[in-house]
């Protein structure tokens, strides 16, 4: 009986590290493409940001001081967004 609980746990434990793997590289992927976005098809939009999310973790939705990458020429269609005119 002891063999059948050692066998559970390993396969236990080999699922949840399987489960992280994907987690880090689905979140090491988005990164990447983030960090890799062509500046010739994306650019800086801000005050789009919700709360908690973009590059400096905006406290509050729509900040302007926090911008997401777009598709360029998507910024100008969104009510409050504006296009990131400096560094990209």
């Amino acid at each position: 009986m002891q063999g059948k609980n050692n066998n559970t746990k390993a396969l236990i434990i080999s699922i949840l590290a399987l489960g992280m793997v994907a987690i880090t590289s689905t979140s090491f992927a988005k990164e990447n493409a983030i960090k890799n976005a062509s500046e010739d098809t994306m650019e800086k939009c801000m005050g789009l940001v919700k709360a908690g999310m973009g590059d400096g973790k905006a406290t509050v939705d729509g900040k302007i001081e926090e911008w997401i990458f777009v598709p360029i020429s998507s910024c100008a269609k969104f009510v409050d967004g504006r296009v990131y005119i400096g560094k990209k």
